[in-house]
């Protein structure tokens, strides 16, 4: 059980780096852009993975690895950030669906109280 805490969390430090670094932010609003859009959601996982390739091979996060030096080296492992974004991307992929689905009740929610009307007295 401590274990599994432990790793709760590093993925939650890896998350909060990768935040930092700002291409986190944007895995995430891909991802609600993508449930907003009620794409399929077999797409969480392509997203994870082309993400975390990137994240590992292409960006340096070594400006903002100081923050926490567990979790940073825990970074330098692909599988471990494939992982990470994959939180990331199913968290968006769900925000951005309840998004419109929320949207949907406010803007018919509105209608519906303007279109009633006041009772007339005689």
């Amino acid at each position: 059980m401590v274990k599994l805490f432990r790793f709760i969390g590093l993925i939650s430090q890896s998350i909060f780096i990768q935040f930092a670094h700002l291409f986190g932010l944007v895995a995430f609003v891909i991802a609600a852009a993508v449930g907003y859009l009620r794409l399929p959601s077999w797409l969480v996982p392509v997203l994870a993975v082309v993400f975390g390739v990137v994240a590992d091979k292409f960006i340096d996060e070594s400006a903002v690895s100081a923050i926490l030096e567990k979790a940073a080296s825990a970074n330098q492992r692909g599988g471990f950030l494939i992982l990470v974004y994959f939180v990331i991307t199913a968290f968006g992929y769900v925000s951005g669906a309840y998004g419109r689905h929320y949207y949907g009740k406010a803007s018919s929610g509105q209608m519906n109280v303007a279109a009633v009307g006041k009772n007339k007295k005689k």
